[in-house]
């Protein structure tokens, strides 16, 4: 997905929209670049943009107690990067976005968006379409962390998203699945030695 047209082609992969509606749409959509390391989102910000990746990598993360960064999602081409709860109730976000390396997005502003949605029905239903997707995402991510250990969790990531390995440190790996690094070079020694 390199430019607003090849979105709005992905897009159509939920539902077919109108060409009124895809007119709107492109008008509304951004494009921008990210330098490895640059926040989309910084914490305590307000995440006023949707970012859909484009080419790119982009990690989710907050600060604990002990101000350590901890990884809670990775996202690559294809993926929606937004802090959900900040987006919609326009509050400081607990969580931040950063590109991992440099990064292409196509952004929507919340304001568009809500215009886009009183304007268009087919755009309100895609939206609530996209939701519920991003919504059943963050409850397999939940149900994992509740049911496996890192082992598992890291198959998972592998399985889901290989080229996370190339593309991510592997301490930011570590801190997604909760584990030190030392334990994370034993999962991995293991799945090679299998």
């Amino acid at each position: 997905m390199e430019s607003r047209q090849d979105f709005i082609t992905y897009l159509e992969g939920f539902i077919p929209l109108s060409s009124e509606a895809k007119t709107a749409l492109l008008d509304a959509l951004q494009v921008r670049q990210y330098a490895k390391r640059e926040h989309i989102v910084p914490l305590n910000g307000v995440n006023d943009v949707i970012s859909f990746i484009a080419k790119g990598c982009v990690r989710e993360y907050y600060l604990n107690n002990q101000a350590e960064e901890v990884v809670v999602w990775f996202g690559i081409e294809n993926d929606i990067a937004v802090s959900l709860p900040s987006f919609i109730a326009k509050q400081p976000s607990h969580t931040a976005l950063q590109a991992i390396e440099p990064t292409n997005v196509i952004q929507l502003s919340r304001g568009e968006l809500y215009q886009l949605y009183d304007r268009f029905h087919e755009i309100e239903r895609l939206g609530r379409i996209i939701a519920e997707h991003y919504l059943m995402n963050s409850d397999s991510y939940i149900q994992e962390l509740q049911t496996q250990n890192a082992a598992e969790r890291y198959h998972n990531l592998m399985a889901q998203k290989p080229q996370i390995l190339q593309r991510v440190p592997l301490s930011m790996i570590a801190s997604f699945l909760g584990i030190s690094g030392e334990t994370l070079s034993r999962i991995r020694a293991k799945r090679v030695s299998r």
